[in-house]
Parts: C-alpha cells; structure tokens; sequence
C-alpha cells in the first residue's frame, strides 16, 4: 500500500509539472510568433546591362533615392556615352546638362521650371552646343497636359537652328496614351511662320509606336520622369520610359530615305513585379535597396 501510495504522488507531480511546461510562456515553438520581415524596401535602377556590358549607369541618392547622375549611350556616336548631371532646386530638379564622351557630339544643358507639385515640367530652355555656332541649337520648349488626367500630352519645341538669332523651326511632339502608357509620339519637324507658329504644311513626321505593354513594373518607374522627358528630348525613342509598365514590342517609323525600326522584348521579373531581365536582348537590369 506505502508503494503504491509514493507511486501515485510521484505520478500526479510529474503530470502537474508537464502541464506547466506546456503553459510557460519561454517555449519557443508556441510563444514566439513567426518573424515579420515587414515591407519589401525600395528598390531603384542602378545599371543596365547587355551580354555583360555596361549599357546605363544610374547614381542616387542613399535614403532618398534623388537621380544625381546618369550614364546612357550616345546614339550620334559609335561607342560614346552622355553623362547627365542632374541639379536640384528645392527638391525639384531644374537642370540637366549631358556631356558626350565624343568630341564630336552637341552638349545639351536643360533649364527647367517645375510646376508647383515638383513632378512635372511647366516649361523648360535648352542649349546644344556644338563646335562651331551653325552647329548649336537653342530651344524653348512649351508643356501641355491633359486638365482631367494631367497626362502630357504635347511639347513643342521651338528652335533656332544654324547661328540665326529668331525661332525658325520647330519640334512638335504628340503622345498617345493606353492608361497609364505612352504607346505613341508623333514627332513633326518643320518650319515656323512669319508670326512664329508652327507650318504644319512644312513638317517632316516620325512615329514612335510602344505597343502591347505588359502589367509589371518598368526599371525605369523607380526614377525620375523628369530626366526622361529630357533624354528622350534628345532621343525620342526612349519616351517609354516615361511608363509605368514595359512594352513588348516597338515600332519606329522615320520618313524616306531611313529605315523604319521593328523589335520585340519579352521580360523575367523580380518577387517585386519589377522586370529584371529582358529576355530578347540578354539585358540585365540591376536595382539598389534604399
């Protein structure tokens, strides 16, 4: 009976510390909740690559991720890259100068006056000096913007051309939007008038189509539009990167004697919905954590 008795008490001490164990508040298992990794952090371009070969290079502010200078290809000189620097006013950008690594190459400095969210162009100014004063242009350039969408939705440039100290030409760009994307600009070239509008009866047109846009992100969404607006000012087959998503293919139409361009892209993304690799190309977009 003493031995049943010892073996009994013995039983019920363990069975009360078990459920102890089971209710102490320092067991890992049940007590520690899964880790929050929070948000993913913001991402922004920093380099684009094609076969392994610097093609851009973006430099950005640590926390804010401000665009402070940008490395793209220069399209009027074999193997030559444009440095843009960007300069701020405020927090807005206000210029932009582009330095080619060929001699040979114009200098652009843009001027520009923001509107008053900072995130658009109200109007702007530049000059593209050359070597000699036939070869410069000086523009001014006017912004329009859809009042319902505030999309833009038209730039005229005026210039004046070989040394000539009044506008006599002009630059007018059209876009055409699908949502949010740029699936077209109509680029006229022509003369101005005698009271300084565009002759529309004089213009040479070109036609910049970017068409069947995917629902991901473009590398290019992560930096300013600002900056783009003014690089594809000097190549306007780069205003597409001025979407939010990434176009599938391309379609650019020049007036005779020049080819018209066809391509095609398809693209991998990131867990982020960001494309990280144009498939096509071999083109590999590399971002930076802020």
């Amino acid at each position: 009976m003493v031995k049943n008795y010892f073996l009994k008490m013995f039983a019920g001490i363990a069975f009360l510390g078990l459920l102890a164990a089971c209710n102490t508040t320092s067991d890992p298992t049940e007590s520690i909740p899964n880790p929050d990794d929070g948000p993913p952090p913001k991402k922004v371009l920093a380099k684009v690559s094609a076969n392994n070969i610097s093609q851009e290079e973006y430099t950005t502010a640590a926390v804010t991720g401000d665009l402070q200078t940008a490395v793209s290809k220069d399209e009027s000189a074999s193997g030559a890259f444009y440095t843009g620097t960007i300069t701020y006013t405020n927090k807005d950008i206000t210029k932009i100068k582009y330095v080619s690594s060929a001699a040979t190459s114009l200098v652009y400095e843009f001027n520009i006056v923001p509107d008053a969210t900072g995130k658009k162009i109200y109007n702007a100014t530049s000059t593209a000096t050359g070597a000699t004063p036939s070869a410069s242009v000086i523009s001014d350039y006017t912004f329009t913007y859809n009042a319902t969408t505030n999309k833009l939705t038209k730039i005229l440039e005026k210039r004046k051309e070989g040394g000539i100290s009044a506008y006599n030409k002009f630059i007018d760009y059209t876009f055409v939007y699908n949502g949010e994307n740029v699936i077209q600009v109509v680029c006229s070239k022509g003369i101005l008038d005698i009271n300084g509008n565009p002759n529309m009866g004089t213009a040479v047109v070109s036609k910049y189509s970017f068409q069947n846009y995917d629902a991901q992100k473009s590398p290019y969404s992560t930096l300013s539009p600002v900056y783009f607006i003014t690089r594809s000012l000097i190549n306007p087959a780069q205003f597409y990167k001025i979407s939010p998503n990434n176009p599938t293919s391309m379609y650019i139409e020049l007036p005779p004697p020049a080819s018209s361009v066809n391509t095609a892209q398809s693209y991998s993304y990131d867990n982020q919905g960001y494309a990280v690799v144009e498939k096509n190309q071999n083109v590999v977009f590399t971002y930076k954590n802020l």
